[in-house]
């Protein structure tokens, strides 16, 4: 599978520290996080938005206020170096991981696993007053 399809610039190439596991993530990304993911594909691949710096990089990706009060911001972690970009790793890694596996449930407008996450999506809820 190519995340890239000819974006970069001919003399760089994109990597991956464990490319089964990103890709689990990138497509549990895909079905629970469409917004992210569209941000993702048109926005950060397609138009080459990559620091030219060498460096480890995070990208915050557009997440819903619910989504990210239960697991927290989207975040793509990639290393920059001279020839290369290095995607690491998709955060919240958990549930999107989980979203790959299995088909989550929805509770509130919020994916969830088990009872822990949907004790989690109440208490946030309840603080912000979504009820």
């Amino acid at each position: 599978m190519s995340l890239t399809n000819g974006y970069l610039k001919s003399t760089e190439r994109i990597m991956f520290v464990d490319e089964n596991d990103f890709i689990k993530k990138y497509r549990g990304l895909k079905k629970y996080c469409p917004r992210a993911y569209k941000y993702l594909i048109f926005e950060i691949m397609n138009k080459h938005n990559y620091s030219d710096k060498v460096g480890k990089y995070e990208i915050e990706l557009p997440t819903d206020e619910r989504f990210k009060m239960v697991y927290g911001q989207i975040k793509l972690i990639y290393t920059r170096t001279s020839k290369a970009i290095v995607l690491e790793d998709i955060k919240p890694s958990d549930i999107l991981e989980d979203g790959y596996m299995y088909l989550l449930n929805t509770y509130k407008g919020v994916p969830y696993r088990n009872e822990k996450d949907k004790f989690k999506i109440d208490m946030a809820m309840n603080l912000v007053g979504y009820c």
